[in-house]
């Protein structure tokens, strides 16, 4: 592994790991690491290019592996360390199988269900999908974390960005 790969791997486990601090059922570094590491990362960051379907399996599969490594974990937050790892190291680490960034999924969370709220709060089409629930721990199959993600993706087609690219919306940082 070249020195900046390694970089930003190590980032991506670390954002993950920083994003189960408030609220996941799982917190210190010798539970959380381990699951960040559960998914197969080479298989989509390393090859030739890589369909959404191939990814869609993939996530969904690592996902439940994750769960199934910990069954306390529900889906939404299983998900949620996927997402992170990725967003930090395809989305801005630029690493991966070309069109990987087109379809790695925003995480999940309350910042950006507000965010989505406050600009699309008066569209039934994407709330009734992104907001079937009210917390993470309620995602707890990963057929209700699909219809969230379908959500996100209306968004994306409105906007015109990358499925990732909602989390533009996050409000986790607002004051």
């Amino acid at each position: 592994m070249q020195p900046r790969e390694k970089i930003v791997a190590d980032f991506a486990e670390w954002t993950a790991f920083s994003a189960t601090r408030s609220g996941c059922p799982i917190k210190s570094r010798e539970d959380v690491y381990p699951l960040i590491r559960v998914p197969d990362y080479h298989v989509i960051l390393k090859g030739e290019q890589i369909s959404k379907n191939e990814f869609d399996v993939w996530h969904e599969n690592n996902t439940k592996a994750i769960c199934k490594s910990a069954p306390i974990l529900p889906i939404g937050w299983a998900a949620k360390l996927i997402n992170i790892y990725l967003k930090t190291r395809v989305y801005i680490g630029n690493e991966g199988r070309p069109d990987l960034i087109k379809w790695i999924h925003p995480p999940i969370d309350g910042g950006l269900w507000n965010g989505i709220w406050e600009n699309y709060h008066n569209n039934n089409s994407i709330v009734r999908k992104t907001h079937i629930v009210q917390t993470i721990k309620e995602i707890k199959t990963y057929e209700r974390y699909k219809i969230i993600i379908d959500g996100c993706s209306l968004i994306a087609q409105e906007r015109g960005c990358l499925l990732i690219e909602v989390e533009e919306l996050w409000q986790g940082t607002k004051i």
